[in-house]
């Protein structure tokens, strides 16, 4: 597996979820399934409780759910885009979803990739090619923009 912040097994594309619950416990599963850690229920109750501090939807149907824990061992960036959307938060449906999952620990990754995903996020060019772009594409852009 490619130790890289993000990789084709991080991409899944053409989604469907029943909610924000389902996805969430998928993108858990898969978080284990990429090296971002060991314990799919540890990752998700640190993102619950994220989603408690302050819901991680951006507005452009896209959420950014996103936690700097103890039980992440490896900083990993997971891409979904969904064939229909999903309700996220009262009156805000998504259908992009990146997840960034960071190491707890004095450094800043979490913020640093945040602001980079979000600033790009502002590009329309950007958003089409993430609404219609390969796997390949999507990784590639994403390593681009992160510099990873």
């Amino acid at each position: 597996m490619e130790d890289n912040i993000i990789n084709l097994e991080c991409i899944h594309l053409d989604l469907t979820f029943e909610s924000k619950e389902k996805l969430l416990d998928c993108l858990s599963k898969d978080a284990v399934k990429v090296g971002a850690g060991d314990s799919s229920d540890d990752i998700l109750e640190d993102l619950w409780n994220r989603e408690k501090e302050l819901p991680t939807a951006v507005g452009k149907g896209i959420a950014i759910p996103h936690c700097r824990s103890k039980s992440i061992k490896s900083s990993k960036l997971l891409f979904y885009r969904l064939n229909k959307g999903i309700t996220w938060d009262v009156n805000e449906e998504i259908n992009l979803v990146f997840a960034i999952l960071t190491p707890d620990g004095g450094n800043n990754q979490h913020l640093v990739l945040l602001s980079k995903i979000s600033r790009h996020l502002l590009r329309k060019n950007f958003l089409e090619m993430l609404k219609n772009g390969s796997e390949e594409e999507i990784v590639n852009k994403i390593l681009e923009i992160t510099g990873e």
